[in-house]
């Protein structure tokens, strides 16, 4: 029976191949559509194995000088079983997060639930507010996000997201942050995953997606654009589930002080520990598609709806159950230019500051020749005399006074005569002259920009009887 080794070879061994190849497509692939889910963005644990038993890769018997065909009858070509998943080793467990680094705070919409509406959205800048469900709009409030913190912990970084309310046990939710290392508007990393069941550090369904084509936001990051979407988004899954180069690369949890609390981790290592970035928190049961970023340029303002009640594309439609923060930067302060920053205040310009000065004394002229008055009070007023009312001091025990820190303008400088030393007949005023014995003496000064303006002087002497 010479011929039935041959013919067992020639069918084994391409049905060998065939499994080879047929397996091979399984194996992870970088994504490069825009259409893609979640589960579709995913590593997949490849498990299977081809096992050519007691095979040699001969050439085919037809082929010129091929040996004679030597196979043992027992010896076949074994298919392992498939296995769902590898065994993940997990060596590197986060801790807890330490002092916080960076944080920004966002727009709550649990006072305006029972309206049914959200205020501070801004479709057209990548900011929501939309915490609600499409169409009737009832609140999430496990979605509405308050404050997102960062923390620096070798090897760590740890994000918290802070939440009005605890997510449900089965709340279809994902929480992540998106960082972007060159702070030019386009998110360069997305790190997210499932709502966690409980306060243990876990890696199920925790991805890391990177944009290797830097075309998260379209022609013009941030900004909203009409559909159609050109980019793909995130498009390489880098970590899946612990299934990726390290196995310990990205993790979540609630926080053990606060049910509604999420928090992540990840290795610097993973996103290359840059020293500076920006950085914003999502929290996301609407679309969850990482292929759509921005969500902006996906969905066009009448497909998204608004969650604006006064708005013409209200209530929210397909973008809904969805809320992100404004970023921040971790290792710098923005100064609010960049893409994406949260708000800056501008910084006020200094006023130009200026003084007014001068001495309470007894005397006849305008300059202090005798001895001054201490304790006695001296009124400033803005504008012109007999103003009063804007500041108030008591003279050193020399006479002396000052007002400081004055912007430019025009003031009344006033004396109260019931505050100097006890007289018999009272105090007759000599400098500024032609008040009599009745009446505060007062002087009108115009003070320029950084102008000091000393020698504004009150001359007083006792009125004998």
């Amino acid at each position: 029976m010479p011929s039935r080794p041959r013919q067992l070879r020639r069918i084994s061994f391409p049905l060998a191949v065939l499994l080879v190849v047929s397996l091979a497509c399984s194996l992870p692939s970088q994504l490069g559509t825009p259409q893609v889910s979640p589960d579709q963005l995913t590593l997949q644990a490849v498990g299977t194995q081809v096992a050519l038993a007691s095979m040699e890769a001969v050439p085919s018997a037809t082929e010129p000088g091929a040996p004679a065909a030597t196979l043992a009858p027992e010896a076949t070509a074994t298919v392992a079983e498939p296995t769902a998943t590898a065994t993940v080793v997990h060596t590197a467990i986060p801790g807890n997060p330490g002092s916080t680094n960076s944080f920004m705070t966002d727009r709550s919409s649990k006072a305006l639930a029972g309206e049914r509406r959200a205020i501070g959205d801004n479709f057209d800048v990548l900011l929501f507010e939309r915490p609600f469900t499409s169409g009737n709009m009832d609140y999430l409030g496990y979605l509405d996000l308050t404050r997102g913190e960062l923390s620096a912990s070798s090897p760590w970084y740890y994000i918290t997201l802070s939440l009005e309310d605890a997510p449900p046990s089965d709340a279809a939710a994902r929480y992540g942050v998106e960082v972007d290392i060159d702070k030019d508007g386009r998110g360069d990393w997305l790190i997210w995953g499932m709502a966690p069941p409980d306060a243990n550090w876990t890696t199920d369904g925790v991805q890391a997606l990177q944009d290797t084509n830097n075309d998260v936001g379209d022609s013009t990051p941030i900004k909203a654009e009409p559909p159609p979407q050109i980019g793909n988004g995130y498009d390489q899954v880098v970590f899946d589930s612990g299934q990726g180069s390290d196995p310990d690369a990205a993790w979540i949890r609630r926080s053990p002080s606060s049910g509604s609390q999420i928090q992540i981790a990840f290795k610097q290592a993973l996103i290359g520990a840059p020293a500076e970035f920006m950085w914003g928190v999502w929290a996301d049961a609407g679309p969850q598609d990482p292929a759509f970023f921005d969500y902006n340029d996906h969905f066009s303002p009448v497909d998204a709806g608004s969650p604006v009640s006064g708005a013409s594309n209200y209530p929210l439609n397909q973008l809904a159950q969805v809320d992100n923060s404004c970023r921040w930067g971790y290792g710098f302060t923005p100064n609010g230019s960049e893409p994406g920053a949260c708000y800056v205040p501008p910084t006020p310009t200094p006023t130009p500051q200026g003084t007014i000065s001068g001495t309470v004394y007894r005397g006849t002229s305008s300059s202090p020749s005798g001895s001054g008055f201490g304790g006695v009070t001296v009124t400033l007023g803005q504008g012109s005399c007999s103003s009063s009312g804007y500041r108030s001091t008591k003279t050193s025990s020399n006479g002396s006074y000052s007002f400081d820190e004055l912007p430019p303008g025009t003031y009344c400088v006033t004396v109260k005569k019931s505050t100097l030393p006890p007289a018999s007949y009272g105090w007759g005023t000599m400098y500024p002259g032609g008040f009599g014995t009745s009446g505060d003496p007062y002087q009108q000064v115009n003070l320029g920009a950084n102008e000091h303006r000393s020698g504004v002087n009150f001359a007083f002497l006792e009125i004998v009887g």
